[in-house]
Formats: structure tokens, sequence, C-alpha cells
């Protein structure tokens, strides 16, 4: 074996172990309660990081598995929601390749720290999304609790009509849940106002995080 090819290979590998590291990463985070400290401001740093890590092992389970997976989060407004998910539950679940459109969860589901959630209005995710989460098994979806979403193609990107993509935006910020006539509503009073922070997906399924409040909510 020339040392050239040599070479190739241990990049190929290094390359690998890093999307199953990123993998792995996601998976034993995910099983933990995070808890915010230091206030709104440090809460929604801390949320930042954590989506983002969401994201990255999202995209790396779509390479690693060559199949459709999808970031999901907890937007379910009926009499059998559960509160305590509410826009603060992000999980990741990936194609069956042997049984398309049917779901497997690729991790327990992450919690943002309490008085952060995803905000559906300035955000540009999918919904309707169907779902028993988390279960080890395919599944298809229509049946269980509702979830927003964005998916990865199997080659990592964030779509699969590339000439029509326009980036699209998971924005999070501080705010109190209450209910109203029935549903959930988060309400922002006006010191929460700017605490919104949130990321960028690209079309090859990278993001850029959003690093000011006005670029954020414009």
């Amino acid at each position: 074996m020339t040392s050239d090819s040599k070479h190739r290979r241990q990049a190929g590998f290094t390359l690998i172990e890093l999307l199953a590291v990123i993998a792995l990463i996601v998976l034993a985070s995910s099983i933990l309660f995070v808890a915010g400290s230091g206030g709104a401001g440090a809460a929604l740093d801390n949320s930042k990081r954590i989506v983002g890590s969401i994201a990255s092992g999202a995209r790396g389970q779509a390479i690693l598995k060559n199949t459709r997976t999808r970031l999901i989060i907890y937007t379910d407004q009926s009499t059998v929601r559960n509160d305590d998910k509410y826009r603060r539950f992000f999980g990741i679940v990936y194609e069956d390749k042997a049984n398309p459109s049917q779901w497997i969860a690729a991790t327990q589901g992450t919690y943002l720290p309490s008085g952060i959630y995803f905000d559906t209005e300035l955000s540009d995710a999918k919904t309707g999304f169907v779902i028993e989460y988390p279960r080890s098994i395919p599944k298809a979806e229509g049946t269980g609790e509702s979830f927003s979403y964005y998916e990865f193609s199997s080659n990592g990107n964030m779509s699969t009509s590339p000439d029509n993509f326009t980036n699209s935006r998971l924005i999070i910020r501080a705010g109190s849940l209450q209910p109203s006539n029935g549903l959930l509503d988060v309400v922002v009073n006006e010191e929460q106002e700017y605490t919104v922070t949130g990321l960028i997906f690209r079309r090859a399924g990278t993001t850029t995080p959003i690093n000011n409040p006005e670029e954020a909510l414009k």
C-alpha cells in the first residue's frame, strides 16, 4: 500500500469517526435535563449551544445513515399534550431505509432551559409532523403528538430541491408559558422582548448562529 492511499484511508476514517462522535455527543446529552443559570441571557446562550449541537447531530445522522432525518420540536396543542414539553422539547428522528416513511428516534429528546422557548412565528420550521416519540422501532407518522421540524436529506443537505431553497431560521427566546382558551401561548414581557437568538440553516445543512437580537427579529 502506498503512503498516498494509506493517507486517504486514514482521512476517510477520520471523517466517519468525527460524525459518529457528534451523534454520540447528542445522544448522551439528550438524556439530561439542562437547567439554565444566571438569568434569561445566560439560559438563552446555553440554549443556542444546545440547539446548535442538536442540529449538527441531526445532520450527522442523515449522513451516517444515508437517509432522511428530521430535527423535531414539540408543538402539540391537543388535549393530551404535555405542557412541560411545549416548544421546549427537541428531538431527532431518521427514516428507516427498509421501511420508507417510517421513523425511528435517534435520541430520547432534549429540553431547553426553563423559560426559553422555540418561537413558532419567527422560525421557518415545517409543521404537522405527528409521531410517537421517542421510540426505537419504525413507526409511520400520523398517530401520536404534533411536532414542528427541519428536514435533512440523505446527503446532509436541507433540501432535495436546491434551486428552490431559501435559508431557514430557528429562533428561540425568553418568555413565559400561559394558557389561553384551552391552548398554550408563550408570552413575552417588555424586558424579554429582545432576549432572542437562534441559528440559520444553510442549503448545505450547515448552520450559522444569530449573534444579535435585531438579526433574529427582522
